[in-house]
């Protein structure tokens, strides 16, 4: 279902025309729709909500980071001699076993991640001129200044001897939906939720439009609603899952 419509249904089914132009593009229906997007990505921690990340590793690199991560299952390198999959441990560890500055590693194959901290302090850090241990981090910029608020991301050991195409698996927002019109041509987003489930979505929208608006009745109502649709799409990436766990064997 196209994301216009998904709003304008919103719209007529919330009652809420005031969230809408007269041209039916936005007015604050975006608002709610995309809470309730995140709302449902965070009931499900299976099914569509996985996703593989995949980036280009160059020699010496040590940060691989996106917008959108939620958490990290797997982690794999590749290139052309195979795949490995690297080792999770903990960011102290990491940092205890590797303890030198990441220039001085001896590179290889990484072999293990951990989840990094990307975030500097004060949140509007601009320069570690002159610092050590601080390659991981992302700094603020005023032509870019919501850089670590938006991204989650891994610190990978040792360092890549070349390039390798990286993998994170694991479980990600939908992307943030949008709708503009230029002329009669709209240009608009998409997701799992509003080609595949639209009246869950205008379900999870209404019920945050209630719960923000402390009309608790109603929200609970709508709230019980998503659990019962979504709990039945949990069960069948459940039992997918299930499936999915048999032991292979020659």
């Amino acid at each position: 279902m196209n994301y216009s419509d998904v709003r304008k249904k919103f719209a007529e089914l919330s009652g809420r025309w005031d969230l809408l132009t007269s041209t039916y593009e936005d007015a604050g229906a975006d608002f709610f729709l995309n809470a309730g997007q995140k709302y449902l990505d965070r009931m499900m921690d299976s099914g569509k909500m996985n996703a593989r990340y995949p980036v280009i590793m160059s020699a010496g690199t040590i940060v691989a980071k996106t917008v959108g991560l939620r958490s990290i299952r797997e982690v794999w390198v590749a290139n052309v001699d195979g795949k490995t999959q690297l080792s999770p441990c903990s960011l102290q560890a990491l940092r205890t076993y590797y303890d030198e500055e990441s220039g001085s590693v001896v590179q290889g194959c990484p072999a293990y991640y951990a989840p990094a901290i990307l975030r500097p302090f004060p949140d509007t850090l601009a320069s570690v001129t002159g610092m050590y241990d601080v390659e991981d981090l992302l700094l603020y910029s005023g032509t870019a200044p919501a850089q670590h608020f938006n991204y989650n991301g891994i610190i990978v050991m040792p360092p890549p001897n070349s390039t390798y195409t990286l993998q994170i698996w694991g479980l990600f927002y939908s992307p943030t939906l949008s709708a503009t019109l230029s002329g009669s041509v709209w240009t608009q987003t998409k997701s799992f939720w509003t080609e595949v489930h639209p009246e869950i979505l205008i379900e999870a929208a209404i019920y945050k439009l209630h719960s923000l608006y402390n009309n608790t009745s109603s929200a609970a109502d709508y709230k019980l609603a998503l659990f019962e649709d979504v709990t039945g799409m949990n069960n069948d990436a459940a039992d997918e899952d299930c499936t999915g766990n048999m032991v292979m064997g020659g």
